[in-house]
């Protein structure tokens, strides 16, 4: 049993769907080191059904002659040279040039969205089978696979050997690269919780069944930023199971996490400091979201986007963000979420959109004392 810090938090979150039903997550403390296997685990369907993605649209633009796969296979390492053969007679097979085909010719989105959703089930196989660790894409940074000895520095080198220790003293498996990312954020997470003014969390997303089906980072924590003459705030992302794909839970988990972390900063920081998100150059599912938050992507003197180690930089003021269509959206969807916190035993409830906080006494959150074990 792990005892709760007196800073941890747990958020409630209420998403209403289309069909009229409200599904439920919440998010809590990554504190049982336990917790870090089944984080791991999920990381990896992530890194194949992400990997999986990118790899069917760029062999759909490559038949539009959008993309270059030879010239990409520099650049991207589930489609570099050893892999490409292969690939490419997998998209060769008559079904699969069909649905290809097929794909890049439907003006229908949903249409399109069932035929992509087809073939990444079966490049999925694939990708599990012939796609090594190392060369799979991942769409969160703290995921990167980091542990392999020719990228390290000294001081990384030492610091890996360390964790790896740590990790197996603990029961982990320090030879399996999601478990030792994910051993970081526990990490990280612990030393965030010492803090005397906490601005840094990280939490596992749960659904309403107490189950782990992801972890999203926030922060309200002011950092200097070389890209632009500003403090900067922000998130470090989100990863999500793809079986709960889907269901706005992503951009509803953006917009709650957004309104958290406003509503608890000085206003003269948040006025003066930036939103500052990346994400992956070839993720455009993600683009699209940022361009829903207001976030405006770095470019240089002549107007080209700067990709800095295969990421894109976004930028938002408070008030672009907090008055965005991400925002607009789940107000209109009837988002809210409660924050109930460990050391006060008290909750507070949000809606989004709605600046004003109703406070309760906790006495039983129902999952609060089992989301803390």
């Amino acid at each position: 049993m792990t005892v709760a810090h007196k800073q941890d938090i747990t958020i409630y979150v209420d998403v209403p769907q289309k069909n009229g039903e409200t599904k439920k997550f919440f998010l809590t403390e990554l504190n049982n080191v336990q917790d870090v296997h089944k984080l791991a685990k999920i990381s990896k369907r992530v890194a194949i059904s992400d990997t999986a993605d990118l790899i069917f649209r760029l062999f759909a633009k490559s038949q539009q002659g959008d993309a270059d796969l030879k010239e990409l296979s520099e650049r991207i390492p589930c489609i570099n040279k050893r892999y490409l053969p292969n690939l490419q007679h997998f998209f060769d097979k008559p079904e699969n040039a069909k649905i290809i085909q097929e794909y890049n010719s439907s003006k229908d989105k949903t249409h399109k969205r069932e035929l992509r959703k087809q073939m990444i089930d079966k490049l999925e196989g694939f990708v599990s089978k012939y796609i090594s660790t190392r060369d799979l894409q991942y769409n969160f940074s703290k995921f990167k696979y980091k542990y392999d000895k020719e990228f390290l520095s000294v001081k990384d080198t030492m610091s890996n050997v360390a964790n790896k220790i740590s990790a197996k003293m603990l029961g982990l498996n320090p030879e399996d690269p999601f478990v030792m990312a994910a051993f970081e954020i526990w990490k990280d997470n612990i030393d965030k919780r010492t803090e005397q003014k906490r601005q840094s969390y990280w939490l596992l997303v749960r659904d309403e069944q107490g189950t782990i089906i992801g972890i999203t980072c926030i922060s309200s924590r002011q950092l200097k930023d070389k890209r632009v003459d500003k403090n900067i705030i922000g998130h470090a992302g989100c990863i999500l199971d793809p079986s709960v794909q889907g269901c706005g839970l992503a951009s509803a988990l953006w917009a709650v996490t957004t309104d958290f972390i406003y509503n608890n900063m000085d206003d003269d920081d948040a006025e003066n400091s930036l939103f500052a998100t990346t994400c992956d150059e070839f993720n455009e599912n993600s683009q699209g979201v940022h361009v829903k938050t207001g976030a405006h992507v770095l470019k240089d003197e002549n107007d080209n986007v700067i990709i800095d180690n295969g990421k894109m930089h976004w930028y938002a003021t408070k008030e672009e963000i907090m008055n965005s269509e991400l925002m607009k959206q789940a107000a209109e969807r009837g988002v809210k979420y409660t924050v109930a916190y460990a050391d006060r035993r008290q909750k507070r409830s949000k809606r989004i959109g709605n600046n004003q906080q109703n406070a309760t006494f906790n006495t039983n959150i129902k999952g609060f004392n089992n989301a803390r074990q």
